[in-house]
């Protein structure tokens, strides 16, 4: 019987393959360890090196990335906080040259009351301006400069709400993973985003960071600060007085 000969060049490219996969796990594997890196560091300063190649990273290697980080004892709710703020970063300059008139907000509908007797529409909840939270407020602020506004029960009204009214940028509201990947989704079809996580979630009566929420609305080219009065107002509505809810940041120079 006559032996099977394996041809050179087979081997040749069976070696070349090979030679690639380990390249490709070797490349991984250090992505994996940068990725875990930024994350530490950004932990201990909040500071991202080359925000957009991080966020790529990040992207394509998210689970293999909380779990690194899950050994160093890091929430992997962080890597969703992470990602929201660089991407913020990143189109911070878009979203700024944006006209308010032509920017959609998005607010979750558990920053209401749980008494609100708002109702539930096609187009999201209508806010009856009942006084019970600090919704109200946020919309006279919003609506004022042009903005579309919406408070939604999920992502599903917010790509209904994009496709009929075709804003420019979005500003979204919402837990850290919502938020992520709704900016994500936003920012895939070419729109500026900006996101602004819950101080508190759970579903239900959630807080947001006040004062983080009117600087975005009124993020148009160099506008000047916000007015600490105005967002102290806005956040009692929810019936809070605590600093926590609207957090005051160091005044520019």
């Amino acid at each position: 019987m006559l032996g099977f000969v394996i041809p050179t060049w087979f081997i040749a490219l069976l070696a070349v393959i090979a030679a690639l996969g380990l390249a490709l796990l070797a490349a991984m594997a250090v992505a994996v360890i940068l990725g875990g890196l930024s994350v530490l560091v950004f932990r201990k300063t909040r500071k991202v090196f080359i925000p957009r190649l991080t966020l790529f990273v990040l992207n394509l290697l998210e689970g293999p990335i909380k779990s690194t980080i899950w050994l160093f004892r890091t929430d992997e709710a962080f890597i969703d906080q992470m990602m929201v703020q660089i991407r913020n970063t990143i189109y911070t300059d878009a979203y700024k040259n944006v006209p308010a008139s032509k920017r959609a907000i998005f607010l979750p509908q558990c920053l209401r009351s749980p008494n609100c007797p708002a109702k539930l529409t096609p187009e999201g909840i209508k806010c009856v301006e009942c006084g019970q939270c600090g919704i109200a407020e946020v919309k006279k602020v919003a609506e004022s400069m042009g903005y579309m506004f919406f408070i939604v029960p999920g992502s599903s009204f917010v790509k209904r709400m994009v496709r009929k009214y075709k804003p420019e940028a979005i500003l979204g509201v919402g837990c850290p993973m919502e938020v992520k990947e709704g900016t994500s989704m936003m920012a895939s079809v070419g729109l500026p985003v900006q996101g602004v996580m819950l101080l508190k979630d759970g579903c239900v009566d959630t807080r947001v960071n006040v004062e983080d929420l009117i600087q975005k609305i009124r993020m148009l080219g160099n506008q000047p600060n916000v007015d600490q009065k105005e967002v102290e107002r806005i956040a009692k509505g929810w019936s809070e007085s605590e600093p926590k809810f609207y957090v005051k940041v160091k005044k520019q120079d």
